[in-house]
């Protein structure tokens, strides 16, 4: 058996809606039996799994022990010192044993805390580097401190064996950057999981009579305008609520669905009531992966305003459940959506084009055929995608052994 522990500050167990949540829950789903997995993260159920010890899940049908450093009362509610630094403190003072293992880190804050830890290290990184730390629409506490960031990323990638990235413009700036440890680095797609996110036998309308008991201010007969993710700078929320506001002007019978929390939260649904719009806006808080999966079968498109992205996961579990999708330029988007095929993406961060871009969609929508959603991302199947991965921790691993 191949040791791997998971070490990232988020709760298995929680519902959380994210792209490394999602890529997480995927990896266990589809390790090899032959690996052995741990998970090393927070907890915030502290009554079922105190912090400091180790705790049995059963995930996927397989056993996952457990180890929350902390318990935390939210995962998505930002504080003054970032979760990610306090759960690095933490593994300091209360550190499992891991020797031994193949650690995978989707944080690079805490491989320094497993610096002098025997046993092969894998990071991920999840976004676009260079928007995230160097621009001012970024919401992490490192995009204040470029210079530090990129001091602390130097001293910290020595230390890992190998790097991924979902961006391919990162790929090319880490090669470029740290030449002598160019080899290290690859680019790792993002994937959907078809046996959560994929088309429904029922007519939508079904769907969204279902959806309408848990929901019942949603209205049937309405457009139904989907957004999913963090409502925080990096999505651009407020431009969200100004593109909805475009289209609305010139097609009143629809409706705005927002799925996640985040700090703006409170400030887009102002922003909404601002523009009158307060009854034509849902916010919905997080979903499980199932209860996501219906919203993509009833909404009739996904809109992604982002002011930049890795390789944005709902993007591809829409076109996985054959909802097309509008978005602004960002990450690597043109790798699935494409242009009067699965959508339409918008090279002007503009509320009026992005709103333009929404109505074509939808007042075209044979153009945009499920099947032509499925196509998009036939090639992005978790099996496929993490075979690399996987193969790459079992050479590690075994060489380890």
């Amino acid at each position: 058996m191949i040791p791997v522990t998971i070490i990232y500050p988020n709760d298995p167990t929680s519902a959380k809606v994210g792209g490394v949540e999602t890529f997480l829950r995927g990896f266990v789903k589809y390790a090899p039996s032959d690996f052995s997995l741990r998970y090393v993260g927070i907890t915030v159920d502290r009554g079922n799994y105190s912090p400091g010890r180790w705790h049995t899940l059963r995930v996927h049908g397989r056993e996952l022990p457990f180890f929350p450093v902390l318990a935390e009362r939210d995962e998505n509610r930002k504080t003054l010192i970032p979760l990610s630094l306090r759960f690095t403190w933490r593994l300091f003072k209360k550190p499992a044993d891991l020797s031994g293992s193949v650690l995978l880190f989707d944080r690079i804050e805490p491989v320094v805390a497993f610096r002098k830890t025997p046993g092969p290290k894998i990071g991920v990184i999840h976004n676009d580097i260079e928007s995230q730390i160097q621009t001012k629409r970024s919401e992490v506490l490192w995009s204040r401190f470029p210079a530090i960031y990129f001091l602390f990323e130097k001293a910290v990638f020595p230390h890992l064996d190998a790097i991924y990235t979902v961006s391919e413009k990162t790929l090319a700036f880490y090669k470029d950057r740290y030449k002598t440890q160019a080899g290290k680095f690859a680019f790792l797609p993002t994937w959907v999981d078809p046996e959560v996110f994929s088309p429904s036998d029922l007519d939508k309308s079904q769907i969204r009579k279902t959806l309408k008991h848990s929901y019942p201010d949603l209205n049937e007969s309405k457009a139904w305008i989907l957004f999913v993710g963090r409502l925080q700078e990096q999505k651009a929320p407020l431009r969200l609520v100004e593109t909805f506001r475009a289209y609305h002007k010139k097609n009143p019978q629809s409706i705005l669905i927002l799925v996640g929390e985040g700090n703006l939260k409170q400030r887009t649904q102002n922003r909404a009531r601002e523009l009158g719009l307060g009854a034509s806006v849902f916010f919905l808080g997080n979903k499980t992966q199932a209860e996501l999966a219906q919203f993509y079968r009833a909404a009739d498109v996904l809109v992604l305003t982002s002011n930049f992205e890795g390789m944005p996961r709902c993007v591809l579990e829409a076109l996985g459940s054959g909802l097309p999708v509008v978005s602004t330029l960002v990450g690597e988007v043109r790798r699935v959506v494409r242009n009067g095929f699965s959508g339409e993406i918008v090279e002007e961060f503009s509320a009026e084009r992005i709103g333009l871009a929404v109505q074509k969609v939808l007042d075209n929508a044979p153009a945009y055929s499920t099947a032509n959603c499925l196509e998009s991302v036939s090639e992005y199947h978790p099996k496929k995608v993490l075979a690399a991965l996987y193969e790459r921790i079992r050479e590690l691993g075994t060489s380890a052994a």
